[in-house]
């Protein structure tokens, strides 16, 4: 009886899961996708709209209708969404549990760590990430194949003129992204460009969201950020 070839199986679900990622590289804090297209990602602090007053959210409306208004390229929003990990929160209320002297402050505390235990395991509590992409489309990617087969008689000039194209696409992602990071302050919402390592780490949770209790981003407080 013929034995199925699961190793063929398993490089077919590779390869076309691999067709899904539009990704292909990620370096001077740009992710590059295949196509040639750029990409910077901001991560932005949030605020609480329900508790602002009417005229506090009128102002916040029509300062985010501004900024559309103001900008003549596309941007995205993504908003990452996952159930929170309240145990390095609990691990670290046990330590001050353990530092305090005063007994009833001390019981106090134990009460208050199980009421988090509890509430952890009855409710999932969600912990929203938001971030803000910005795009450009370089016109090179118009050309056609007569181009793609120029290019490829001389791979050295490719080489070169791909670097150069990158630092000049770079540069007008770069000012775009400045726009936006400016323009956000009237939201008086903090913004933070994210560096290589957090795009990466971004992209990774994206595409495995499993194992992103173990590897996380910095909370956007923690960023260098534009206020």
């Amino acid at each position: 009886m013929p034995t199925k070839n699961n190793s063929g199986t398993a490089k077919k679900i590779k390869f076309s899961t691999l067709a899904f990622v539009e990704v292909s590289e990620v370096r001077d804090d740009t992710l590059i996708l295949r196509d040639g297209q750029l990409r910077s990602i901001m991560a932005v602090s949030s605020a609480n709209f329900a508790l602002k007053s009417n005229q506090e959210q009128d102002q916040v409306i029509g300062a985010f209708q501004g900024i559309l208004n103001s900008i003549d390229f596309p941007i995205q929003i993504l908003v990452q969404s996952r159930k929170l990990d309240l145990n390095p929160y609990i691990e670290k209320l046990k330590i001050l549990e353990n530092q305090q002297d005063n007994d009833l402050l001390q019981v106090k505390m134990q009460e208050y760590i199980e009421y988090i235990k509890q509430m952890s395991q009855e409710v999932n509590i969600m912990d929203k990430n938001f971030y803000i992409i910005v795009g450009y489309e370089p016109i090179t990617l118009k050309q056609g194949i007569f181009g793609r087969f120029l290019r490829a008689l001389n791979p050295t000039k490719v080489i070169k003129q791909r670097q150069e194209e990158f630092i000049r696409n770079k540069k007008i992602l770069t000012t775009r992204s400045d726009q936006i990071m400016g323009r956000m302050g009237s939201l008086d919402l903090k913004i933070s460009m994210l560096k290589t390592d957090q795009i990466i780490t971004l992209m990774y949770n994206y595409y495995n969201p499993d194992t992103l209790e173990s590897i996380r981003l910095s909370d956007v407080s923690a960023l260098d950020v534009v206020s």
